[in-house]
């Protein structure tokens, strides 16, 4: 990830803000795509986590109902950075997410960056850079802010801070 590609997706994300003004403690990543006239589904997905796709001109945002409701925001905010992203590509196929955190491609690496830019606010960063919380794992760090290691680590690797969190599917930058 690029610094010039964070602070373009950190423009989007202030501009959806002054548009359909969100929280920025906790914005709802549903109710932003519903105002966006993104359609919104659950459906038992099986492995499947989510998918974005367009069809008949309509974007479409499908999530399985049986994740836990803080896995939902974050596969919505996923499938939302596609929408917003890579709306032209969808619409020749389908972005079908068995795995989040997948970094294999700039499609997967942009839906990643924009849902921890849009889901992890500046505070969050701020917070586990005090020195006061220096101590904290990233795994805590994460379960206070509500959110996976591997979303605050990407977040935290957007301000150019190594979490020292490596995963597989990443690739060497």
């Amino acid at each position: 990830m690029t610094a010039d590609r964070v602070r373009e997706l950190k423009t989007l994300i202030a501009d959806l803000k002054d548009k359909y003004g969100f929280d920025d403690d906790r914005p709802d990543p549903v109710a932003l795509a519903e105002a966006m006239h993104v359609r919104v589904r659950y459906f038992p997905l099986g492995d499947l986590k989510g998918f974005y796709l367009v069809l008949n001109e309509i974007p479409f945002i499908a999530i399985d109902r049986d994740l836990p409701e803080e896995l939902q925001r974050i596969v919505c905010a996923h499938e939302l950075g596609h929408h917003l992203l890579h709306r032209e590509a969808a619409s020749r196929g389908v972005f079908n997410d068995y795995e989040l955190y997948r970094m294999e491609n700039r499609f997967e690496r942009d839906a990643n960056l924009f849902a921890s830019l849009l889901l992890i606010p500046e505070r969050a960063v701020e917070e586990f850079c005090r020195p006061e919380n220096r101590g904290l794992s990233i795994r805590e760090a994460a379960r206070l802010h509500g959110t996976t290691e591997e979303l605050l680590s990407i977040r935290l690797q957007a301000e150019g801070l190594d979490t020292g969190v490596r995963f597989s599917r990443f690739p060497a930058e």
